[in-house]
């Protein structure tokens, strides 16, 4: 990688500026090199990440951890029949929202779908479609799957087809899930 120079008019205070010194200075580093590495390194928390995080926070104040041994806890959904509704339709409405954009058919925007989703384990394209087109209403217990099979492929594949965050389907995915515990 290239480096090119570039000047930051920052104002830093003073105090940290010596602790970050004193760091690079440790590391046998300059301070452009340590600041550099530092920045660097912070990893891009991507936002799937952030959702799984705060479902497992979710799903450890429900007791309904993947090592539980209560077998009975491990088969209930996590997710609401109604939340997991919400979450198809929702993911319908966008998937035909960015085919407009794309200004795709719909057996294109499917085409292109699956071999996103050819790549992605767990992901059962089969039903994505169904979903996708309105045939097949999502439930809790399908969604549970999705999740505790590693992450929900619908979304995934949603979120590269369409190079959107899709932040409404993100927190339709966070309403979704059981919180009658939770209080």
């Amino acid at each position: 990688m290239t480096q090119k120079r570039t000047q930051l008019n920052i104002n830093i205070d003073p105090a940290l500026l010596l602790q970050l010194k004193a760091e690079a200075i440790k590391n046998g580093m300059t301070l452009t090199q340590f600041v550099t590495s530092k920045l660097s390194s912070i990893s891009s928390t991507s936002t799937i990440d952030v959702l799984e995080a705060r479902l497992a926070k979710i799903e450890g104040h429900l007791n309904l951890s993947k090592n539980s041994p209560d077998s009975e806890i491990e088969l209930d959904a996590i997710f609401t029949d109604q939340g997991a509704k919400k979450y198809g339709e929702v993911a319908k409405s966008l998937f035909e929202l960015h085919l407009g954009k794309k200004g795709l058919s719909k057996e294109e925007g499917l085409k292109q779908l699956a071999a996103i989703l050819q790549r992605l384990p767990h992901s059962f394209p089969e039903l994505i479609f169904q979903i996708l087109l309105g045939h097949h209403h999502l439930t809790g217990l399908e969604m549970t799957t999705a999740y505790r099979n590693g992450s929900c492929a619908m979304r995934t594949a949603l979120m590269e087809w369409s190079n959107d965050s899709l932040e409404e389907l993100n927190e339709t995915f966070l309403s979704a899930v059981v919180t009658k515990s939770l209080t």
